[in-house]
């Protein structure tokens, strides 16, 4: 019998997810990580309706060393409305890689996705980690297969911008629960027109459910043009239970903080980003925009980055597909980046629906994964 087994999380499982589960995110100098406050289990419902926690437990000590996250929403795929699922949170400890436990693991996964709840998954992994992306795409047995879809930027504009003069035509607007029709309205629309959007109707917005844990009606806003919509995007608030927190500096910005402290500390001031400490962010979720317009989304940036602001936030966060015509609009903010590949997962039995994918851009939602 082997040493290992790998079973579905339980709910005594909570503190040490809660300590393991803790990728670093590098943007170049900096370095934060996403913490899971104050339950693990609470705070991943926002990936999805179905989300499923599997662990490697050591038998013999009982503690986990290993562990992946699959969960199941609605999405555009090709046009329509269908599942995707998303593959997330993998990680074996140092001791135990190298064996078969990787395998056992997605055999695993395997035997849940037998519930045909989907075909097709997503998962993103870090550019700069390429063991972790050979090995995965190897095509070893028991694996699934991975089809690099291109970059995946996560980006972090700073708070607050400065002053922009979007146009007179756009007007951006809070809104209110009535206008959630029109808010579904252009999210579908403009959702339609890229790959894997998330898929909503409005009552989604007001029923508390799980996967939208803290985000209210009146956290979207409208772009309007001569009373027509033509953009949408949400400003969504997680800090309550998926605080970012400064892990550190490296390089230059190392060495710049350290002399900062010291000089701050001599004038009798408060220290200031100190590693530990957490850092206020909003998400800009749920970006529609139509007919990829830079004008809208320069004006729905320039508004959201002051409510932001306002709010007492010092990042706003938000990710963009490599090939997303609104991109080149976001590197005016020149913002942190976090690069990773995003990946299409599927068994054999995705084959053919992976076949039938066409050729749109993919928009993955930042405040999901």
């Amino acid at each position: 019998m082997s040493r290992f087994v790998i079973e579905l999380a339980k709910p005594s499982d909570d503190p040490a997810l809660h300590q393991m589960v803790r990728e670093p995110i590098s943007t170049g100098s900096v370095v934060v990580s996403f913490r899971h406050q104050p339950s693990f289990f609470q705070s991943v419902r926002v990936l999805g309706p179905i989300v499923q926690i599997g662990v490697v437990r050591d038998t013999q000590t009982e503690r986990i060393v290993g562990g992946a996250i699959r969960s199941i929403r609605a999405a555009y795929i090709n046009g329509r409305a269908a599942n995707l699922g998303y593959l997330g949170g993998l990680w074996l400890d140092p001791a135990v890689r190298g064996g078969t436990l990787l395998a056992r693991l997605f055999q695993s996964f395997y035997q849940l996705h037998r519930d045909r709840q989907t075909q097709l998954y997503l998962t993103t992994i870090a550019e700069q980690a390429y063991e972790v992306r050979q090995l995965l795409t190897s095509g070893r047995a028991g694996l699934p297969h991975y089809d690099d879809l291109g970059r995946y930027y996560a980006l972090g504009i700073r708070l607050p911008v400065g002053k922009s003069r979007p146009g007179t035509s756009i007007e951006v607007v809070q809104a209110d629960p009535s206008e959630l029709p029109e808010v579904e309205d252009c999210l579908n629309q403009q959702g339609t027109r890229r790959q894997f959007f998330p898929c909503f109707i409005a009552n989604d917005f007001l029923s508390g459910l799980p996967h939208l844990r803290d985000l209210r009606p009146t956290d979207f806003y409208l772009a309007r043009e001569r009373d027509h919509v033509v953009g949408v995007a949400a400003l969504w608030n997680q800090t309550a239970f998926h605080p970012l927190v400064l892990e550190g500096y490296r390089g230059w910005r190392r060495l710049f903080h350290a002399v900062l402290h010291r000089v701050r500390r001599s004038l009798g001031k408060p220290a200031w980003d100190l590693p530990g400490q957490e850092i206020p962010y909003r998400f800009l979720s749920f970006l529609a925009v139509q007919n990829d317009r830079r004008d809208v989304c320069r004006a729905l940036l320039a508004r959201l980055s002051q409510e932001a602001a306002e709010a007492g936030a010092r990042i706003l966060l938000l990710g963009l597909h490599e090939k997303d015509p609104l991109l080149s609009e976001l590197w005016r903010y020149r913002p942190y980046t976090h690069c990773r590949r995003l990946y299409l997962v599927y068994w054999d039995d995705g084959i053919e629906f992976r076949r039938s994918l066409q050729e749109l851009v993919p928009y993955v939602e930042l405040a999901t994964l």
